[in-house]
């Protein structure tokens, strides 16, 4: 008992945030994991493997079980991130689905710091930690950009008050300040948003999947595919239209794509909303999820050579602002899978 107490004063102290993750855990369910990324639905379509879902099928893919095959996921350079819904507080109404394809702002497509652009076709760094605009209500509307790269994420504050917290790879275009009967926005990747109640002029959030309209609430949007789109209400009353379908959400609902049709189910939310906290949250994610979104912030390339590690659910909890080695230590010490960097591929054993 000695030597046990011994250890026990040995080993360093959790930290403030480490004491109050390790009670969270112990609390709370598990959330249910997201479908796996449209990059690798296309890719094991064109190699003939089965969906994610499958893998943990003994048998079912019998190429997975060569040992001198090795699966690697080309994350950081080919996603496409594109999101967007539509959330209201009261009735269902019909909202118009808008392409956001249809940009009115140019954006360089390779940028390597936040930057903000303009219609006039003006591009500049995005001074400071946060964004906030401050122009007179009377001056002619200018239509602006937000732009995040891989590895870093941005907070603005919108005109009316609205809070958003854009995540990596992302794409927000807004007016410098909002006129007529409805504040509209248009999104690509993901961001969180905590509108200012406005009872007068619903926010709208315009994106190549869904629409969404609000008054005034607290939700995260999510697509990186078309299989990954998916809206989660923390706070409030929200409609979400697609092209075929209308559902509005209430707290701790979250709305997903599927084809066409909206599903809704109740989740927790504080894993999904962590990312704009400063901390990549996993909680029970697939280990190749895990590593998806580890890929798309720091900018590398994922191999499996052991491909049975790939469905392993893990509970896993590491800072954004942390080196890509630190967060694979932290992986490793879990004591599942060893990760190790290669060149610019992070090698899974």
């Amino acid at each position: 008992m000695e030597h046990d107490n011994k250890n026990i004063e040995e080993q360093q102290p959790l930290s403030r945030h480490e004491q109050w993750e390790l009670r969270e855990a112990m609390s709370r369910e598990h959330a249910t994991c997201p479908d796996i990324d449209e990059q690798w639905h296309v890719v094991s379509e064109r190699l003939g493997l089965a969906d994610e879902q499958d893998l943990d099928t003994a048998g079912a893919v019998p190429m997975l079980r060569r040992p001198w095959v090795r699966w690697t996921v080309g994350i950081a350079a080919t996603l496409a991130l594109i999101v967007g819904y539509s959330y209201w507080t009261g009735q269902s109404t019909p909202v118009a689905h808008v392409d956001a394809s249809a940009f009115a702002v140019n954006v360089p497509e390779e940028i390597d710091e936040v930057t903000v652009s303009t219609a006039d076709g003006r591009n500049q760094p995005a001074s400071g930690k946060q964004l906030k605009l401050d122009r007179p209500s009377d001056a002619p509307v200018q239509l602006m950009a937000l732009s995040t790269p891989r590895g870093k994420d941005y907070h603005l504050t919108l005109a009316d008050g609205t809070q958003v917290w854009l995540n990596a790879e992302s794409r927000l275009e807004f007016p410098d300040h909002f006129t007529g009967d409805k504040r509209e926005v248009r999104l690509q990747g993901e961001a969180y948003f905590e509108v200012k109640k406005d009872a007068k002029h619903p926010f709208i959030v315009y994106s190549d999947y869904l629409t969404t309209r609000v008054l005034g609430t607290a939700f995260n949007v999510r697509a990186r595919s078309g299989k990954d789109a998916s809206v989660t209400l923390v706070s409030g009353r929200v409609q979400v239209n697609s092209a075929d379908a209308s559902r509005v959400l209430t707290q701790g609902q979250q709305a997903s794509l599927s084809g066409t049709q909206l599903a809704v189910n109740t989740v927790d939310t504080y894993p999904i909303t962590q990312w704009k906290e400063g901390f990549f949250y996993f909680d029970n994610q697939t280990l190749i999820g895990i590593m998806r979104e580890l890929a798309r912030w720091y900018g590398v390339n994922v191999s499996f050579d052991d491909t049975s590690k790939m469905q392993v659910r893990l509970h896993f909890v590491v800072e954004r602002g942390k080196s890509l080695q630190e967060a694979l230590a932290n992986l490793n010490a879990l004591g599942v899978v060893r990760a190790e960097i290669e060149g610019n591929v992070v090698v899974i054993k």
